[in-house]
Parts: structure tokens; C-alpha cells; sequence
């Protein structure tokens, strides 16, 4: 039978087989949009998948006859007025192309048609045969990228590298398809000139591709290669008899996680602790990307595993489980937390040990995992650090995306263990976080940080996939100022800068490195005491032919390694410098010199200048300054700010009864945002009055805020528990966990969307504070959209403000995620916190969504008053927008008319001061209640206002006199 032939990628050359050249051109335009997947071969004929506008993507074959003829066939409808279709054309386009990206398979594809053939097995022979290909592929691939570098390859070169990856996981090599597509993705990066390629992860995969190679060549030649190795390196299919069975595990869930491999793998995984020995498992769903049919695995969080039994793949840890079954389940509880704690590594020296032994071995994961026990996190400085008993600090990663979670799951806790994996970023030794534990009044909590990797959502129309991000999950770039800054190893510093200094200059090409190049780079590894990488680096670079420079350079950069993971030490942190955040007791930052008011400090929150923490830090100084008189009169901005919620209650508590109770009630009216009725809640809390108990229990039946009248009801429980004593305060915290932890565990573990929308909507209902945490976990990290969106509007409306910064990058984001940004909008105005109000002015203004940005300024109430008026100062021309004005229409008259007067005083030296009176008279004629007549009288009494004939004539109209 004939074997599909070699084609010439020239546009002649295919015309001349399809006929049409408008077919070709359209062929062509689909392969490089990567609209055309799943290439594989049979006997004579190809097979491809071609995305469409349909839900499925088209059936696409080619078979090749004797001589010439090629036959075109496909699913779509074109194909059946013409011999070849543009999808067929693609495919032919591909063969052309790149041939080496087809699978050679067994059978036919089903419904492919043509006759049908048993399966055979392949044998050893020819999968020996396939792998050594491989390897001689990546070898010369290697050779190929120390060469040239990466500044002169070709555009089309990342697409070829990407193409021998996919071949070599179908041909057995998974470690080497995984970093062959890596360095395809950082190829393209490098391609574009965006500033994003760096060039030690590029060196850093080249080289462990050149001596993963290595040893798979001698493992292919005859040497034996332990079963971890076949597991890391290679790649098998484990059978349970290959499998090593294991029984009597005791096991917390403590991540969860759904991401796509650079390959194109979709990986669901379970990271286990076992609280009998401290190790680390995993358990793993490894499919297709593309493959949507499998019932997704399905998570264990919120229970314990007892007696868990089943088969251990080799490896290194985490060590993979394929678990058959459990004894018994059940609630994960204090105790079973409490010896999660007491399993945990004792302090960063001990991790750092770990850490060091682990990398000992050049095969071995880069990433260790480790159950950390901490004492505080230190959010000062260019990267924060955790922070144990001895004032020794592990970094944590620069993700901006960790400040969120982490910010959720620690508010008004003490943190106790850090779950996740230790790893080396240049000089810095870094702990990337999955989970914390940390200790309530209710007792120990395990939290998980949610970093979403991979979306779950079914989709109407078809959408190209996009490719797979390249393996930069943390920029580098600037770390030795973060290192230097905390007192990290000087000599790790140095270490680390040699190694980069070589990683640049490999990815310009080995000629790069020249013996006047690396000259300084030898005399400071000298001064290190590691002559012989020196040397041996001075060695190589004397070699006329660059080509045999590689293997040497490599050595020297290995070595280089392992030595940095040596010389990586813990940061020694100066405590007696730091303070607690008030809302977060186990985050401290550096003490500020003098406290800033809460707009400032969040101006420079939003320059880069304060991280989240020392912005609160300064609010809550802030407030802390002011005089409870101040505190009990400011309902704007103190009452409508969440972060200062909290504390405004317990200190005008302490304020005369009469006096305070008048201020809540009129803090209670619909005028107000939910952040102040909800503040005003509190404060009735905190009163030990009857007449606060009474009005408590009367918010619990009116209004139509259903979100209120069940946190009227929760304060009003508190305060019954605390009068009767600590034992009704245990007992109602007991209920309460009752009723959340079944729904926590739903909403955390279900595997359908749907089972968990549903859970995320019981757990609103409650109208519980106490579930803020779990929903939290959902909002930051369920891989649903619809899932994240309906946590974040529960959020809201419960009132939880400790994610309002998530809301407002959203809305700042809108260009980039319309949908989410949208869901941002209304959250901010359910839960009606004065922070948020410009950032939606900013929307609106702007234009976007006019309608759904109205609707939430709209609940704003007199929140959005003062925030409006300094845009309408700042921005005169956002007034022409009628409803923007709208929006002082139906203010009441006396706060309107007390806002506006403010201004007008103390605009009154102002250079621009006559058109700020003309901008305050027409927001005020906008209110139906009279506020124009009001600010319009206090214009005239003022020289410069009466004096100008076009403010005076405004004014005096206001009042209804002629002129």
C-alpha cells in the first residue's frame, strides 16, 4: 500500500495537487492560525481535526493513491460541491510543512472510515527505535540553540520546537515533550521582543534537556534506570501489579488544583498530607486537553482520609497514590489539624535542610513540598517573607496574585503552617504556597489559597485554544535588590549573578562566550573558592569551535547550581522593626513614621508605593488618632469604610448611649450605603443597652435588605451568647460551623459546576459572616468563571470588604475580562463600601457600561456624594453626562446642601475658584429637594460670586428672582 509522500511546501507545489490556488491560500491561512489539531497518520492516509464555526470541529482526511493522486475528504459542507475543501488544503498544507508533527498510529481514527485493522502492540524493538530518535532530536536540537542563540532564529522556528515536543510525548518521552515545548513558548517570547524572554529559565531548560538526554541514551543503550527515574524522566503506564501497594494512611486534602501542561495534558490533582508520617502524596487525573468526555476526579477537601489504602507510583515526593479506598471519612476537626501541625517541619532551617538534600540529586524536582510551621508573614520590602520562631524569613514568590488570597485567609487569624513547595529563585530561597492553617476562636482552619490555573467553562461557540503559557510563572527580574535588601548570602548573591551573566550569554550563542567574556566571570569564581568550575569554564572558552564548548558549559552551569542550593540560607529578620496589622495579626509590616489619612495612603496604594497592608496599617493609625467625638460624627468616610468597620464600632461604643444610638439610627436610613447601616449594625453590637437590643431585634423583621436582616440576626445571636457566657458563646460558634462545614465541603469539592453554584448559593443564605473564609477559597481559585462570579456577589452580600481590592483591579482591568469586570461592578455596589465609589466614577466617565455602572452608584447613596463632587471639580466635563447628575437629584437636601457648602469655603482661594462655584451651583439645582436655593444664597454673600454676571444671574434664578 502507498505511503503518504513528501509534498513541496511551495504554493506551486500544492496548487498543483488541490488545483485551486484560492483553496491553498485559505489552507494555508488556517494552519498558521493553528486552527487545524490532532495531526496523525495511517498507511496512506492523514487525519486531522479543523475548527469551525460549529460546536465540533470538522473530520478531516487525505489519502494518498499511487503516483499523484491525493483525495480530499471532510465533514463541512463545502467539501461536497469540490474535491477539496479549505480544511482538506490545511491539512495538506501541514503535511508539507511540518510532517514530523504527525502521530503514527495503529488504526485509523474512528469514524474515518476505510477498512478496519486489529490493534498491535508495539513492539520493544520499535519503541526503542522511536525514543532514540527522540533523544537524537533533542541532542541535535540542543546543539542547534547553543549555536545560534535565540536572536537569530528563524519566525517559524518555536512552531518546529513545539512540533518535535508533541512528537516526543507520543513516542514515550514526557520529560523531554514537556521542556521541548517550554523552550517553544519562550522561544516565541524571545521572537516577539516584549521584554518578557530571560534568558535563565531558557538555560535552565536547555540544560536539563541536553542531560536528560544524556541519560535516557544510556538507559536506551542498556543501562538500568531506577523505576523513579523511568517515572520522572520517561514517562511509563503503571500497572496496579507495578504499582508498590500501601495501606494504613491517614490523609488531609490540602490543595487542589486543575492546570494544562505545557504538552497539553489537563492534570486534576490532589496534594495530600499523611498525619501519621508528615510525607507528602498526590493523587492525579491526567487526560487530553481536548478530551472532555471523562468524569472529572473529584476533590477530598474538608475530610480525613482514615486508614486509606492503594498503589504508589516510584518517584519523587509528592509521592503519586492511585487510592482504591478509605476505611472511614470524615470532618476534618481541631484534633486532626492539631497533629497536622505538630507533623509540620519545626522552622525554615529545617525546610531549607530538606530543600538541599532534595536537589542533591540533578534529576530530582525542582520543587520540594513542605508543611511549614510560621509565625507571622512580613509584607514590607520588595517580597514578602514567612517568618518563623527564630526570626528566620523564607521568601515568598513576586506574584502579585498571592496578595488576595493570602489577605483573605489571614484576617483576624494566627498564622500557624504553611503548605506548598520550596524552590530556589536565583539566590533566593522561595516557598510557593498552596494552603495555610491557622488558628480562630473556633479553633484550627485549613485555607487554601485558590490560585486558579485552568477554567472549567462549556462554551456555544467554538474558540481557538490558546496555547499554554511558557514556564515563567515569577518574573526574575529584579531579585538581587530583593535579596541584598533582606540580608541574604553575599556569596549566594554573587553565585547567583555569575550563573545569569552565563545564561545571557548562552542565549546569544556559545560564540558569545569568548575568553575575554567570561574572564571577570572565572576571577569571581575564584573569589568564591570554586576554581574548578573556573577553570574549567576558562577552559571552554579557549575551544576555537564553539560547537564543542556546550557540554562543558552545561557542567559548569550544573555545578554552578548545586552549589547555589548549598550556599541559599534563610534571611535573618529584624522583629523589634515590625508591627501587626491591626486587621491581620499575623502579617507585619515596618512601622510607618507618621500615619496617613486613608485617601492618601490609598493613592499610594494605587502608585505601587504601599502594599495592601501598610495602606490598612496607616487607615487604621488613621482612625486610631482621632477622637471618638471625630469617629461618631464621620459617617463618611469612617462608617462607609469597611477596613475601619470593625474599629469604628468598638470605639464609639464607648461614647454616651443616647448620643450614639441617635447616630445609628440615622446611619440606618436607605439614604446611606449597605457599608454604613452595616457599620451601624456593629455598634449596636457593641452597645450594652436594651435599647440597642430592641432595635437589633426589630432590623431582623423589616426592611427589604434580606443581607441586613440576617446580620441584625447574627449580631443580635452574638450578643445573647456573650450575656449568658462563654458556653453559649461555644455553643452557637459549634452550630454555626454545623451548618457551614457540610456546604464548605460541597462547594470546595463537587466536581460539577453546578452542585457547587448551588452550594455557594446555601451558603449566602445562611447570612453568615463566618463563611466568608470558604467562600473566599471559591472566589479566588474555583476553576468555573460562573462559580467565581456567584462567590463573588455572595461575598458582597455579606458584606465582607477584605476583598474590595479584587473588585476594584477587576473594574481597572474591564479591557481585559469583560465579564468579570462586570460582576465587579455589582459587587461593589451591593456591598456599598466609600472605597470602591471611584474607581466605578472612573467606569463611568469613561463610558463603560453605562447602564450597569449607574445602577451601582446608584446604591452607593450618600457614599458616592463627596467622591462625585471631587470629580466634578477634577473633571468638569463629566457633568455633560445627565446621569452622572442624575445622581444628585435625590440626595437629601441638608447633606447635600452641607457637602456642597464645604466646597464652596474652601474653594474660596482657589485660582479656578468662580467655575468651581458654577460647577457646586448646578450639581445643586440638579436635587428635586432644594439644594440649589441653599448653595445658590451662599454664593451671593460672597464678593467674587455676586460680582460675576453669569454666576449671579444663575444664582438669583435659583431663588426665583428676575434680573
Amino acid at each position: 500500500m502507498a505511503e503518504p509522500r513528501k509534498v513541496a511546501a511551495s504554493s506551486g507545489g500544492l496548487t498543483e495537487i488541490i488545483g485551486d490556488p484560492s483553496e491553498v491560500a485559505k489552507g494555508t491561512r488556517i494552519f498558521d492560525d493553528k486552527q487545524i489539531t490532532h495531526l496523525s497518520r495511517f498507511e496512506n492516509r492523514l487525519f486531522a481535526d479543523a475548527l469551525g464555526s460549529g460546536a465540533s470541529p470538522y473530520k478531516v482526511s487525505l489519502v494518498f493513491g499511487d503516483g499523484r493522486e491525493v483525495k480530499g475528504k471532510c465533514s463541512c459542507v463545502a467539501a461536497r460541491s469540490r474535491p477539496f475543501c479549505k480544511h482538506a488544503a490545511a491539512l495538506l498544507v501541514a503535511w508539507a510543512r511540518a510532517p514530523e508533527a504527525f502521530v503514527t498510529t495503529d488504526t485509523a481514527p474512528a469514524g474515518a472510515g476505510g477498512p478496519a485493522k486489529k490493534s498491535v502492540k508495539k513492539g520493544k524493538t520499535e519503541t526503542g527505535e522511536l525514543m532514540k530518535a527522540g533523544v537524537a532530536q533533542v541532542s541535535t536540537l540542543v546543539r542547534e540553540l547553543g549555536l545560534s542563540g535565540v536572536t537569530s532564529l528563524s519566525e517559524d522556528r518555536a512552531e518546529q520546537v513545539r512540533a518535535l515536543g508533541e512528537s516526543l510525548r507520543a513516542n514515550g518521552l514526557r520529560r523531554l515533550a514537556a521542556r521541548t515545548v517550554e523552550v517553544a513558548a519562550l522561544l516565541e517570547q524571545a521572537a516577539a521582543r516584549t521584554g518578557t524572554f530571560e534568558p535563565p529559565v531558557f538555560t535552565d531548560l536547555v540544560a536539563d534537556m541536553l542531560l536528560t538526554a544524556r541519560k535516557v541514551e544510556k538507559h536506551l543503550g542498556g543501562e538500568s534506570l531506577e523505576d523513579r527515574y523511568v517515572e520522572e524522566l520517561i514517562g511509563k503506564t503503571w500497572t496496579k501489579k507495578d504499582r508498590a501497594p500501601i495501606e494504613g494512611l491517614t490523609l488531609v486534602e490540602y490543595s487542589f488544583t486543575t492546570r494544562t501542561t505545557p504538552d497539553n495534558f489537563l492534570v486534576r490533582e490532589s496534594r495530600f498530607l499523611e498525619l501519621g508520617s508528615g510525607a507528602h502524596y498526590t493523587e492525579k487525573q491526567i487526560l487530553p486537553a481536548f478530551l472532555k468526555t471523562v468524569e472529572p476526579k473529584k476533590s477530598h477537601a474538608g475530610v480525613v482520609l482514615e486508614e486509606a489504602k492503594g498503589g504508589q507510583y516510584p518517584g519523587f515526593p509528592p509521592r503519586r497514590l492511585d487510592l482504591e479506598d478509605a476505611k472511614s471519612t470524615h470532618p476534618q476537626d481541631d484534633s486532626a489539624l492539631r497533629l497536622l501541625v505538630k507533623m509540620a517541619l519545626p522552622d525554615v532551617g529545617a525546610a531549607l535542610a530538606a530543600f538541599q538534600e532534595h536537589r542533591k540529586d540533578v534529576f530530582a524536582p525542582e520543587l520540594l513540598p513542605v508543611a511549614l510551621r510560621v509565625q507571622t508573614l512580613l509584607a514590607s520590602g520588595q517580597r514578602s517573607q514567612l517568618v518563623d520562631s527564630g526570626d528566620r524569613g523564607l521568601f515568598l514568590p513576586a506574584d502579585s496574585r498571592l496578595e488576595e488570597p493570602f489577605a483573605a485567609a489571614l484576617e483576624g487569624a494566627t498564622l500557624k503552617v504553611v503548605l506548598g513547595d520550596v524552590g530556589l529563585e536565583a539566590a533566593l530561597p522561595t516557598l510557593f504556597p498552596l494552603a495555610v492553617v491557622v488558628e480562630t476562636p473556633e479553633g484550627l482552619e485549613l485555607r487554601g489559597l485558590g490560585l486558579r490555573e485552568a477554567t472549567e467553562e462549556p462554551t456555544r461557540r467554538r474558540r481557538r485554544r490558546a496555547k499554554p503559557e511558557a514556564p515563567v510563572a515569577v518574573p526574575r527580574s529584579g531579585w538581587a535588590d530583593a535579596a541584598r535588601e533582606a540580608g541574604a548570602s553575599r556569596a549566594a548573591i554573587a553565585l547567583a549573578e555569575v550563573r545569569d551573566e552565563l545564561a545571557e550569554k548562552f542565549s546569544n550563542g556559545l560564540s558569545s562566550l569568548s575568553p575575554r567574556a567570561v574572564e571577570p566571570l572565572v576571577a569571581r569564581l575564584r573569589e568564591l573558592g570554586l576554581e574548578k568550575p573556573g577553570a574549567l569554564l576558562e577552559a571552554l572558552a579557549q575551544r576555537p569551535d564553539a560547537a564543542e564548548r556546550l557540554d562543558d558549559f552545561v557542567k559548569v552551569y550544573q555545578v554552578l547550581g548545586i552549589a547555589l542550593v548549598r550556599l541559599a540560607g534563610a534571611a535573618q529578620v529584624q522583629g523589634d522593626t515590625l508591627e501587626p496589622v491591626p486587621t491581620h495579626p499575623s502579617i507585619h509590616i515596618r512601622k510607618p513614621e507618621a500615619p496617613l489619612p486613608p485617601g492618601e495612603a490609598l493613592l499610594k496604594r494605587a502608585r505601587g508605593e504601599l502594599s495592601r497592608y501598610e495602606a490598612a496599617a496607616h487607615a487604621a493609625h488613621y482612625y486610631a488618632s482621632l477622637d471618638a467625638d471625630s469617629l461618631l460624627e464621620s459617617l463618611y468616610p469612617a462608617w462607609s469604610d469597611g477596613a475601619a468597620s470593625t474599629f469604628v464600632a468598638r470605639a464609639v461604643a464607648a461614647r454616651p448611649k443616647e448620643r450614639v444610638l441617635e447616630v445609628v439610627k440615622q446611619a440606618l436610613s436607605e439614604h446611606h450605603s449597605r457599608m454604613v447601616r452595616r457599620t451601624a449594625i456593629q455598634v449596636l453590637g457593641q452597645l450594652e443597652v436594651h435599647a440597642a437590643r430592641v432595635l437589633l431585634d426589630g432590623m431582623t423583621r423589616k426592611g427589604h435588605d434580606a443581607g441586613l436582616r440576617l446580620h441584625a440576626r447574627e449580631v443580635l445571636n452574638d450578643v445573647q451568647a456573650r450575656e449568658t457566657g462563654p458556653a453559649s458563646i461555644a455553643a452557637l460558634a459549634k452550630v454555626r460551623q454545623g451548618r457551614i462545614r457540610p456546604l464548605a465541603q460541597r462547594a470546595l469539592s463537587e466536581p460539577t459546576r453546578e452542585a457547587r453554584l448551588a452550594a455557594v448559593d446555601q451558603l449566602e443564605g445562611l447570612g453568615l459572616t463566618q463563611a466568608w473564609p470558604v467562600l473566599r477559597q471559591v472566589f479566588y481559585g474555583d476553576p468555573s468563571n460562573e462559580v467565581r462570579r456567584r462567590a463573588a456577589m455572595a461575598l458582597a452580600w455579606l458584606g465582607d470588604s477584605e476583598v474590595l481590592d479584587k473588585y476594584v483591579h477587576s473594574v481597572e482591568a474591564r479591557d481585559t475580562d469583560d465579564e468579570e469586570a462586570k460582576t465587579a461592578v455589582y459587587a461593589l455596589g451591593v456591598l456599598g463600601d466609600v472605597r470602591g465609589a471611584e474607581t466605578l466614577l472612573a467606569a463611568f466617565v469613561d463610558g463603560w457600561k453605562p447602564g450597569v455602572v449607574s445602577d451601582s452608584l446608584k446604591t452607593f447613596g450618600l457614599a458616592m456624594l463627596e467622591p462625585a463632587v471631587r470629580l466634578a471639580e477634577t473633571r468638569p466635563e463629566a457633568m455633560e453626562r445627565q446621569a452622572l447628575r442624575n445622581l444628585f437629584e435625590r440626595f437629601p437636601a441638608d447633606a447635600l446642601s452641607k457637602v456642597l457648602l464645604a466646597h464652596v469655603e474652601a474653594a474660596r482661594a482657589h485660582p479656578e475658584r468662580l467655575t468651581r462655584f458654577g460647577t457646586y451651583l448646578k450639581l445643586a439645582n440638579e436635587n428635586i429637594h432644594g439644594a440649589g436655593k441653599v448653595v445658590a444664597a451662599a454664593l451671593l454673600d460672597i464678593p467674587d460670586a455676586a460680582g460675576d454676571k453669569t454666576l449671579s444671574r444663575a444664582a438669583k434664578k435659583s431663588l426665583g428672582v428676575k434680573t
